[in-house]
């Protein structure tokens, strides 16, 4: 709970931020209970002192510890001087850490411990610790795993790209395909990453998603093409179990492309691997999956497909005079874009 009120962004860490600004330290316990009025005394009771980020900081001028409620709504105390047990061990060095940490672990509440000299802002919880990082620095390593997704992006589009041009002139080999889902599937892991690292930017983190969910798009759908265009069928019947197999592999096996190749059995790597057609025909607007199917099943390659006049696309159940002329069209422009010309009678 008070990890979540602690994210940047909130105002229990404006509040935070505001005392490690001013140098001034603070120790602030968030929640009440029955132990811990046993441990304190002294302090200022506050009646309808609702919370906010100046008045907090203002209140640690004084000496003793903050208490604020459980939703941070409202502070109950100020200046309260805290008697916890010294039986409890501590790790920590300084009397208000020390304090902190002990009162956490005797009371179940979570205490945060603002340092006066070096702003370091620590929040414990019972035996737990941890020290919050500075939003900048949050900032520049968020920013810093944007710039590598963006990077791995366009190092996907190169290779999809070249994948489509080698597709069509039936020269694209094992390794090249696997470039491709090695590429794809390290993209969605990093991006990953930096949706959990974006997490603790709070309310600043929605441009970080927007700008992730741009450099993921399309991805997923090109690689499950990918995919059905060249996983062997005699070992995959369908591209879930595949998925999962990627999925699965370190980043040391993802990396490595032999490994890759032999978990998809796909080798050797410089074998020519030929395409099914997917890809190609879910790029032409307007014609339904089942056609794809239809289409696939009947001239089994990409090369067969590109190769097939209209009166043979015709023949395929669902491909009316129509779109049988359509799809050579198609063909017929890819063809040209990579310098072929097919000599068979269309």
């Amino acid at each position: 709970m008070a990890q979540d009120q602690l994210i940047p962004g909130q105002a229990l860490r404006n509040g935070v931020d505001l005392i490690a600004d001013k140098k001034t330290g603070a120790l602030i316990v968030i929640g009440t209970s029955a132990r811990l009025e046993k441990i304190s005394s002294g302090g200022i009771a506050l009646n309808n002192c609702s919370y906010t980020p100046e008045m907090l900081s203002e209140l640690a001028k004084m000496d003793g510890a903050i208490v604020v409620d459980i939703s941070v709504n409202n502070i109950l105390k100020a200046n309260v001087h805290l008697n916890p047990s010294d039986d409890i061990a501590t790790s920590q060095t300084g009397t208000r850490h020390r304090t902190a940490e002990r009162v956490s672990v005797e009371t179940q509440l979570s205490v945060v411990a603002v340092s006066e000299e070096s702003s370091t802002i620590k929040v414990f919880n019972g035996n737990d610790v941890n020290e919050l990082e500075e939003s900048s620095i949050i900032f520049g390593r968020v920013n810093e795993s944007l710039q590598s997704v963006d990077r791995t992006r366009r190092r996907f589009d190169d290779a999809v790209l070249e994948l489509g041009e080698l597709e069509i002139e039936n020269t694209l080999t094992n390794q090249q395909v696997l470039e491709v889902i090695q590429r794809g599937e390290l993209l969605g892991r990093l991006s990953q990453q930096v949706r959990k690292e974006a997490i603790d930017l709070g309310e600043d983190s929605g441009l970080v998603m927007i700008q992730i969910d741009s450099l993921e798009s399309g991805v997923r759908n090109t690689l499950d093409l990918v995919l059905k265009d060249h996983l062997p069928a005699k070992r995959f019947r369908s591209i879930f179990k595949a998925v999962d197999e990627i999925a699965n592999l370190t980043y040391e096996e993802l990396n490595t492309i032999q490994h890759l190749g032999s978990v998809l059995f796909m080798e050797p790597l410089d074998e020519v691997s030929v395409s099914k057609g997917y890809r190609v025909l879910g790029r032409l607007p307007g014609l339904p999956d089942n056609l794809h199917d239809s289409l696939i099943q009947k001239f089994k390659t990409l090369p067969n497909l590109l190769n097939a006049s209209t009166d043979k696309l015709f023949e395929v159940e669902g491909i009316g005079r129509n779109r049988a002329q359509q799809l050579r069209e198609y063909f017929d422009t890819l063809l040209k874009n990579v310098g072929f010309s097919y000599i068979n009678g269309h």
